[in-house]
């Protein structure tokens, strides 16, 4: 690897890490083998959230309508959080440049621009 891919890549896994980019985005970056373990990985952290939203404060009087389903409200309410718990998962994949979606770089190019 050539210093000017390391560091794309670093950039590249500092902004997800930091909670820039959106699962869906997330996921372009891979291959398409690599996807399921992501997707598998975000949907533990989004019924993390949603169980933590449970035991606190929830949307109706009588108690959580998404007993044993998962919530967008909670995920709303802290989406940079959860963007950034997804792409911490999401970086450890993307490191292993076998992980990586070949025309990676373009597509986050298109999400910087955006």
């Amino acid at each position: 690897m050539t210093p000017a891919i390391t560091d794309s890549s670093a950039h590249v896994m500092k902004y997800g890490v930091d909670g820039h980019l959106t699962k869906h985005a997330l996921a372009s970056l891979l291959t398409p083998e690599s996807r399921p373990t992501f997707f598998e990985a975000c949907a533990a952290i989004e019924q993390a959230f949603t169980a933590a939203c449970g035991e606190k404060d929830c949307c109706l009087e009588s108690g959580c309508s998404c007993e044993g389903e998962t919530c967008l409200q909670p995920l709303l309410g802290a989406t940079t959080e959860y963007q950034s718990a997804c792409g911490a998962i999401w970086a450890t994949l993307f490191a292993d440049a076998q992980h990586r979606d070949a025309a990676w770089r373009q597509t986050f190019s298109e999400y910087e621009r955006a």
